[in-house]
């Protein structure tokens, strides 16, 4: 209910409350009470009122730009001791570790953004090459990385 209208009914029930004071109606004042008991809980809140902004909780760890799994072509089982490396044209370049508790996955180039080149290489297998891979940041509050979420099978040679 806007301010507006509360003010409307407040000035006719002043109106009604001169009106029955006058005829002295024991009922009719209690009922006036009761009445201006209930308006005045109905004023409690503002539509108006502000909501408090919610709060933000951004991460407080490095994130990996790559999480890649690898895995064995013919059988799907996961391949450890794989060499993984992200490169980015001449400037840089990384070699992406193996995560312990999950063999098979790789992580690597931790807060870096850039376009990378990925070579991945285990013997006795084939080497895969991508084309370049962007990682970039997530359009969010806290600028996160947003980590490329990869997988590659590799054939036996």
């Amino acid at each position: 209910m806007s301010m507006a209208t509360k003010v409307t009914i407040f000035k006719s029930l002043i109106y009604v409350v001169i009106y029955y004071i006058s005829k002295k109606s024991k009922v009719m004042r209690i009922l006036f009470a009761i009445v201006c008991c209930a308006f005045l809980m109905s004023c409690g809140s503002d539509d108006n009122e502000v909501m408090e902004p919610e709060v933000v909780v951004c991460p407080e760890i490095a994130l990996p730009g790559f999480e890649i799994r690898v895995a064995n072509a013919t059988n799907g089982t996961p391949l450890s001791n794989v060499t993984i490396t992200a490169r980015e044209g001449n400037v840089f370049e990384e070699v992406l570790m193996e995560v312990s508790a999950t063999p098979g996955t790789y992580q690597g180039v931790f807060e870096r953004e850039g376009s990378y080149a990925l070579i991945i290489e285990l013997e006795g297998f084939q080497t895969v090459v991508t084309d370049a891979i962007t990682v970039g940041r997530l359009d969010d509050e806290c600028d996160t990385l947003d980590t490329q979420d990869l997988s590659f099978s590799l054939s036996e040679l």
